[in-house]
């Protein structure tokens, strides 16, 4: 089912403009077009520019990798679609500020992952971000992907199923290093946290998750 991601927020009649002509060419433009080809960093200079289409592009680019850290994040698809809808509002108005050599989709990630925890606390929800870490470690990734490696369509269900009792922020470091293959560097811009803290919550994330599926044995 396709996910409406562009339907309720009141956004600026220029972004909402260029956003759902991003919803067009994202259906209907062939491949090779050369826009899809343009850099972040090309996009952006572009549409500084003033070109409306520019940051069209940046939405089509990332809006379903945001879109999956907020739906991971708050295992609410309604709540997911408006807190993606709100970052590309304030990409919108950050980008004349940020340097340009390095790709844009940890800093958008950033400001989603923001917004999540903004919600959260709105909603004063508990368990959104596991205890200090102490002793960190610098673990190695070695088991892969908890989904990835599951072959059998039943045992993924239990493996996403088990994954929604993790805190949010445990799920989001699975989400962003094996269903967006982000870099551990990527992921520790966008979650704001040290490198070593990104690792150790990343292990115990998928240690947990390894848990939650023994007991069900």
């Amino acid at each position: 089912m396709t996910v409406n991601l562009f339907s309720s927020v009141a956004l600026s009649s220029r972004l909402s403009a260029q956003i759902q002509t991003a919803r067009k060419r994202w259906l209907a433009r062939p491949d090779s077009d050369a826009s899809t080809a343009a850099t972040d960093a090309e996009l952006v200079t572009i549409h500084l520019a003033g070109d409306p289409g520019a940051f069209s592009e940046l939405v089509k680019r990332y809006t379903q990798a945001i879109y999956n850290v907020t739906y991971r994040f708050t295992g609410d698809a309604h709540e997911a679609e408006n807190l993606t809808q709100e970052t590309f509002l304030r990409a919108w108005n950050v980008l004349p500020r940020l340097t340009l050599d390095k790709p844009l989709k940890p800093y958008f990630v950033r400001i989603a992952v923001n917004l999540c925890r903004d919600w959260a606390e709105r909603k004063k929800l508990v368990n959104v971000t596991p205890l200090e870490i102490e002793n960190e470690s610098d673990f190695p990734d070695a088991d892969g992907d908890p989904l990835r490696a599951v072959s059998d369509a039943e045992l993924r269900e239990r493996v996403r199923a088990k994954m929604a009792l993790l805190p949010p922020l445990y799920r989001t470091v699975i989400t962003l290093r094996y269903t967006e293959e982000m870099s551990y560097d990527e992921m520790a811009t966008a979650l704001d946290l040290p490198l070593n803290t990104v690792r150790t919550h990343l292990h115990r994330a998928k240690t947990r998750l390894r848990e939650l599926l023994e007991k069900e044995e």
